[in-house]
């Protein structure tokens, strides 16, 4: 469920980098204003402006847009942004005003806890179960690095799959009873700006990271790192730049064997949709029904088969029939 939160991962809203591209909608001239006063936007009357019919998802997603393309970089949403973007969307759930303020309340503890939870576990909290098992491994194995730079490296990569994680997150944070969709609302919004920011700060690490030292080479670091490395370079979409600067890195290296094929894969699709390219291998797409999941437009329909085999990222059948099950709550 709430696998709309998911998509703010990769930006501000479940919106594709191609939307943003476009001129974002326009807000109605109070709401604007709401966008430039984060004070305001705290106080505002969400509920009266529901109750004047005011189709309030449209408006949050219409402040998700107004992250924008700068030349081919992407901008945060600003702090009053965020605010109006969250309440928009956390008022549109409610259906009063009494449940809108729970929301809130439930949401504030919640987060409370997931910021507790994340410290434990970056701090090398055992955990057994998934999906934080797979983040305290990560952890472990940045405290077992020798080398500096590789230990920061894997510590930045577990915190983003941690904060990944926290889509899926359950009792870890949320208390009986279940939380309301507004709830889980204010609490996933909160979550995307926490990704959105360690995105950025890991990109703006890596950048100067592999400016003054290189690709982290497999024979090397070890494929843990430079794993890890790759991870955060298809994390950076908001770079649109340095995306293309990584894969004119990673081609000569898959060839020399000092990095993996199927990461060069993902990440030469993920930069081909970002600018409106048909993609190579097949693995990004969209939902386009409840349930249905479809590859983006291929290059060569005919060879992709072939091209997942080099890559060796199996069969395109098989991966969109697991992608299928993001599109659950797919409503059009």
């Amino acid at each position: 469920m709430f696998r709309f939160a998911r998509a703010l991962a990769a930006g501000v809203a479940a919106l594709t980098i191609a939307a943003f591209q476009a001129a974002p909608p326009q807000l109605p001239a109070r709401l604007a204003a709401l966008a430039e006063d984060a004070a305001a936007a705290r106080s505002f009357d969400y509920m009266a402006l529901k109750a004047d019919g005011a189709d309030l998802k449209a408006l949050s997603n219409a402040v998700a847009m107004r992250t924008r393309i700068d030349g081919d970089r992407l901008r945060p949403l600003t702090e009053a942004e965020t605010i109006l973007q969250m309440e928009l969307a956390a008022a549109a759930e409610a259906p009063t005003a009494d449940a809108y303020e729970a929301d809130r309340a439930t949401a504030n503890a919640a987060w409370d806890r997931w910021i507790a939870f994340g410290e434990a576990v970056m701090s090398g909290r055992p955990v057994a179960e998934p999906p934080f098992d797979y983040v305290a491994g990560q952890v472990r194995l940045a405290e077992e690095a020798t080398d500096p730079r590789v230990r920061e490296l894997l510590r930045r990569a577990a915190l983003e799959q941690l904060l990944r994680r926290g889509w899926d997150v359950g009792d870890e944070v949320w208390i009986d009873p279940p939380p309301t969709p507004g709830a889980r609302s204010r609490f996933s919004n909160r979550l995307g700006q926490q990704v959105w920011q360690t995105d950025r700060a890991n990109t703006d690490w890596l950048k100067a990271d592999i400016a003054a030292n290189g690709w982290f080479l497999i024979s090397v670091h070890g494929e843990a790192a430079s794993g890890a490395a790759w991870l955060m370079a298809q994390h950076a979409d908001h770079d649109r730049p340095f995306q293309r600067h990584v894969l004119t890195l990673l081609e000569p290296l898959v060839a020399a064997g000092e990095a993996s094929a199927s990461n060069f894969a993902y990440l030469y699709d993920r930069v081909a949709v970002g600018e409106n390219r048909p993609q190579r291998y097949g693995t990004q797409g969209v939902c386009v029904a409840k349930g249905v999941w479809e590859p983006n437009t291929l290059e060569n329909p005919e060879r992709v088969q072939a091209l997942r085999d080099e890559a060796r990222i199996g069969s395109l059948a098989e991966y969109t029939t697991r992608m299928h099950r993001f599109c659950a709550d797919f409503e059009g």
